[in-house]
């Protein structure tokens, strides 16, 4: 931290669940700012940045803002995923001559305050897990400084609206093929489990009961109930495609969750239920579609993306730091 007096952390005010409206602006301001800055884009939409706030997990004692002579000029947001048993923080600071020193504040706040967190639960086995772009060489040292590494890689891709490789109408639906999009609690619960299963394969996934589940996807206003998909085959659920609004705001669709159970797959359901999705968006007026993806993952998800034309945007490094 600091030792200008002028650079004060202090907790986030909350109204209950949701932030208070100012310092919800001003935490869109940063990440809208930040993101200009690191990415020549603006990438986290101020709906999404109100969902981030917004989730269960989110531990509203320690996110907190970094003021420099009374006015925000960073943010950190911290969630606590205790069955999994891992902080996830993540920082952002406005551009400007004292940027590096506010960010190593905002990481310094992160990272103790991620410690605070796990002494007070005294339980073995803690990590910290915080995600930035490879391009942001300034925070990569201040992450290295606080005893990180990089542990996994992640990709940002994405497909223009007018790319050739978009069919030109939806792709028809294999026999005994259908899609479910139904927004009530039983069509719920066959998404939540077909996202369990579907992810188990996946690096460092925890299972998550359906309660805590639909409460996070519930929260906010990106949530597209016609954007739920749920595909089965004869009848049993197979695959999900959970499209979201949280990059509407930036002009793109979003594509949330795409998963297909072990038993189901190499069979395209995956490509189907993507350019199922560019097809919708294109309509929509939407400038392109977007995905994040596990740069190692093991089902050859960055492969399938590839073949349907989507192309990585950005990448994303994983941090890690070991707290118990």
């Amino acid at each position: 931290m600091s030792a200008d007096p002028r650079l004060v952390v202090r907790p986030v005010r909350w109204d209950g669940r949701t932030p208070h409206p100012d310092d919800l602006a001003a935490a869109q301001r940063i990440y809208a700012e930040f993101e200009l800055s690191r990415l020549g884009v603006v990438d986290t939409g101020a709906s999404d940045v109100e969902a981030y706030f917004l989730m269960r997990d989110v531990d509203r004692t320690e996110t907190a803002l970094v003021e420099l002579d009374g006015e925000p000029v960073a943010a950190v947001y911290i969630q606590v995923e205790r069955r999994g048993k891992q902080v996830y923080p993540d920082v952002a600071c406005l551009p400007g001559p004292r940027e590096r020193e506010v960010l190593a504040a905002a990481i310094d706040h992160a990272v103790e305050a991620a410690r605070r967190v796990v002494a007070g639960l005294g339980e073995p086995g803690w990590m910290l897990r915080n995600g930035h772009w490879s391009t942001d060489a300034v925070a990569a040292s201040l992450y290295q400084a606080a005893g990180m590494t990089v542990v996994r890689r992640f990709y940002r891709m994405r497909i223009e609206s007018t790319s050739a490789e978009i069919p030109t109408a939806a792709p028809d639906l294999p026999p005994g093929v259908e899609i479910v999009v139904r927004d009530d609690e039983e069509t719920h619960r066959a998404v939540w489990a077909v996202d369990n299963e579907s992810f188990i394969d996946h690096w460092n996934f925890t299972p998550t009961p359906y309660e805590e589940w639909w409460d996070d996807f519930s929260v906010g206003d990106i949530r597209d109930p016609d954007g739920w998909w749920l595909l089965t085959v004869d009848g049993e659920p197979a695959a999900i495609c959970i499209l979201d609004e949280s990059r509407a705001e930036v002009g793109d669709g979003y594509v949330s969750v795409l998963g297909v159970r072990r038993e189901f797959r190499n069979r395209g359901l995956a490509s189907l239920l993507l350019q199922r999705a560019f097809v919708r968006y294109r309509d929509m007026g939407r400038a392109g579609t977007q995905l994040g993806v596990d740069a190692e993952s093991l089902t050859g998800a960055v492969g399938v993306y590839e073949r349907v034309g989507m192309r990585a945007v950005h990448v994303i490094d994983g941090w890690a730091l070991p707290l118990s």
